[in-house]
């Protein structure tokens, strides 16, 4: 988004545009959306304003630099709460004022935008949808109202993944988080979080997750937890595996489970309904595809089916991260995120991020679909800022972490908009 004003000015003939619109038979389909061709219909002035309208934003969008510019469709003229006209631009309200006005044969278009006062102000970069929620942030909340997120991931080598799951909780507006790694690796991660508490597992010196790791998470740590995300950077050494099957399998509080926990389960054949405890599962198709027991291919040809067929049949939340990246409930409701083109976010960690994010949704008692759902959007907004930032490569998980606080405030006030 730009930090300029701008403005474009046109001016369209009505008999012009109303002859054209009775010669050419496709004219109203190519141009107007169906909104304006029911609210323009009978009414040439209308027709002929929206059109200078759509070509005074084209003018104000060509100003800054943008490319490509919008179709006539994708310029949508609607009213505001109160009358006032504005732009919808593929869908997004970017704050265009417009000014409309016809006199006899003429009709004049004014658009104007006027950056906001602050980035927390901005339009969202994709239309918000009509299933996405956000858990209350009430004046009087304190650390205790937003809930607490234990998580387990982290290994020898995979410090980083822990690093950023479980800071994505925290930027996701968990009140607490815990991040529980094997104790060998644990003053690297000590070094490095501040805002989380590092705490270590006893590891007998290998590096990783095993059976005494385990029993000092279901003793000291799941009992505090509100959410737990497991699986970032856990490895899949064979006493890893014998030790994360046995945790997913006797869960005692909602989780969200990513990376090498869903490698670990999918190798284990395990029964995700077995510990009675909400789960969501965020796997990237590759992952899907060993949780499916299908082909990375067949996960991409069908990513809707896919996503929904393992949630309605093994009772999880599913999130199938990648472009349009799929939310899938057990009882079939579905999400497609509508964010266009973040290539930024494909980078590593940025799914770690996504996981802590989903946790801290879970830990603020959200239901799993919506924490989900709510969370695939928020990162995707967050990702969007970073790519119209910094631009498409070379964009990293922590630049997305940083932007997770103002996307989350722009969703939140779009959903009071909405109201």
């Amino acid at each position: 988004m730009s930090a300029q004003a701008a403005i474009g000015i046109d001016v369209a003939t009505v008999s012009r545009i109303a002859a054209v619109a009775e010669r050419r038979a496709k004219f109203l389909q190519r141009i107007y959306t169906e909104r304006e061709r029911q609210r323009c219909a009978g009414h040439p002035e209308r027709l002929a304003t929206r059109w200078a309208a759509k070509e005074a934003v084209k003018k104000l969008l060509g100003s800054l630099g943008e490319y490509p510019l919008p179709l006539y469709k994708e310029i949508e003229v609607v009213n505001r709460r109160g009358g006032a006209p504005t732009a919808l631009v593929r869908g997004v309200d970017r704050g265009i004022a417009l000014t409309l006005s016809h006199e006899r044969d003429l009709a004049v278009a004014v658009a104007v935008l006027v950056p906001p006062p602050d980035s927390l102000s901005a339009p969202l970069s994709a239309p918000l949808q009509a299933d996405v929620v956000l858990p209350p942030r009430p004046d009087d909340g304190h650390k205790g109202t937003f809930g607490t997120v234990v998580v387990v991931a982290g290994g020898y080598g995979f410090t980083g993944a822990a690093y950023l799951s479980s800071m994505g909780a925290a930027r996701g507006g968990a009140g607490l988080i815990r991040v529980c790694v094997p104790q060998s690796v644990y003053t690297v991660l000590a070094t490095k979080t501040v805002e989380v508490m590092a705490h270590p597992l006893p590891d007998a010196g290998r590096g990783s997750f095993g059976e005494d790791s385990l029993v000092e998470v279901r003793e000291q740590h799941m009992p505090i937890a509100d959410a737990m995300v497991i699986g970032p950077g856990l490895g899949r050494r064979e006493e890893t595996q014998r030790a994360v099957t046995e945790l997913l399998q006797t869960l005692t509080r909602p989780a969200v489970v990513d990376a090498d926990g869903l490698n670990i389960a999918a190798a284990n054949n395990l029964d995700w309904r077995r510990s009675g405890q909400p789960i969501i599962v965020t796997p990237h198709p590759a992952e899907m595809g060993r949780l499916a027991r299908l082909d990375t291919a067949q996960v991409q040809a069908d990513r809707e089916g896919t996503a929904r067929r393992y949630a309605g049949e093994h009772g999880v939340v599913v999130v199938l991260k990648g472009a349009g990246t799929v939310v899938a409930a057990p009882d079939g409701r579905l999400h497609v995120d509508n964010h266009p083109g973040i290539v930024a976010l494909a980078s590593g960690g940025t799914g770690d991020v996504l996981a802590g994010l989903c946790g801290a949704f879970l830990a603020a008692h959200m239901n799993p679909y919506d924490a989900a759902v709510a969370a695939v959007t928020v990162h995707a907004e967050a990702g969007a800022a970073v790519q119209r930032e910094r631009g498409r490569a070379g964009s990293l998980a922590s630049d997305v972490l940083d932007a997770l606080p103002a996307a989350q405030e722009r969703v939140r006030r779009a959903i009071e908009r909405r109201g």
